[in-house]
């Protein structure tokens, strides 16, 4: 199993929202997709409880079968769809992919 985990830093303000407002709805955008894209074994979005100055806003913790399944998941229209929007309210991406 490959587990995709990713860390955004929001605008404070995007699209008209805060970036609390923005966190809510990249959560709900996202998790929205299981179900919906094949290759997603398990998806979830956190907001970060203690927002210190160095911290990530948000977390995406997601699991796939295998790289392969994650680079199908990744071109799949309906995440781009989602990954467009992220692009507009963020300011800072972090990633790691590991095998468990």
């Amino acid at each position: 199993m490959l587990k995709h985990i990713v860390l955004w830093k929001f605008k404070e303000e995007a699209e008209g929202k805060n970036a609390a407002e923005n966190v809510r709805i990249v959560k709900q955008k996202l998790e929205a997709l299981y179900g919906k894209v094949p290759e997603i074994l398990s998806i979830q979005v956190q907001a970060n409880g203690f927002p210190f100055d160095r911290n990530y806003d948000a977390a995406l913790i997601a699991a796939f079968e295998s790289e392969k399944t994650l680079k199908a998941y990744q071109a799949h229209p309906l995440h781009e769809e989602a990954a467009a929007f992220v692009k507009k309210v963020t300011e800072a991406r972090a990633a790691i992919d590991y095998e468990e």
